[in-house]
C-alpha cells in the first residue's frame, strides 16, 4: 500500500443524521420539521416562519430518545426561538437563547441548521419568487447573485464583500 492510499479497513462506530423538511402552509408560512438522530438522541424541532417578515412565529421541540432523564427539560427552550428574525445575527441569538450550560448543544445545532435551511427556502421570496422557487434556481448565475447578494454578503467566499 502506498502512502497516498487510504486504509480500506474501517469499522463504523457511529452516525449522526440531521434531516429537515420544509412545507408551505395554507396561510403562506413555511413550516420546517427537523430531526437530529444519533445513537443517544432523537430530537425533533418544528418551526414556522412568516416569509414576508422572516420572523419565526412558532417553535417547539421534543426528545424521544436522550442519554439523561433531565435532557427533555430543555425542549421548552425551543419556544424562545419565537419572534427571532432569520437574518444577520441569528446564529448568536440562537446560541444565547438555547445553547450554553442551561441549554442543549444538540438542540442548538439542530436549530442553526434549520434556520439556515429556512433562509435557503426563502431565497428569492422578496423578489416575488415563491418558496424554494424553481424559477429562481434556474436563473442565470449572475442574475441569482445580483438578487441575493444583499442577503448573503460575507456569508461565504462567493459573496465576500470587496
Amino acid at each position: 500500500m502506498t502512502a497516498v492510499e487510504l486504509s480500506p479497513v474501517k469499522r463504523l462506530v457511529s452516525k449522526r443524521d440531521i434531516g429537515i423538511e420544509a412545507f408551505e402552509l395554507e396561510n403562506g408560512n413555511v413550516m420546517l420539521e427537523a430531526t437530529f438522530l444519533d445513537p443517544y438522541h432523537l430530537i425533533r424541532l418544528n418551526i414556522q416562519v412568516d416569509p414576508r417578515t422572516r420572523l419565526i412565529v412558532a417553535a417547539k421541540s421534543e426528545m424521544a430518545n436522550h442519554p439523561h432523564s433531565i435532557c427533555p427539560s430543555v425542549t421548552e427552550k425551543a419556544r424562545l426561538l419565537k419572534d427571532l428574525k432569520i437574518g444577520r445575527g441569528i446564529t448568536k441569538e440562537i446560541s444565547r437563547r438555547i445553547g450554553g450550560s442551561d441549554g442543549c448543544v444538540h438542540l442548538r445545532e439542530l436549530a442553526l441548521e434549520t434556520v439556515n435551511f429556512a433562509a435557503t427556502v426563502m431565497m428569492g421570496y422578496d423578489e416575488g419568487f415563491g418558496l424554494m422557487s424553481r424559477e429562481f434556481n434556474i436563473l442565470d448565475e449572475n442574475k441569482r447573485y445580483d438578487l441575493s447578494k444583499h442577503i448573503l454578503t460575507n456569508t461565504c467566499h462567493v459573496y465576500k464583500a470587496p
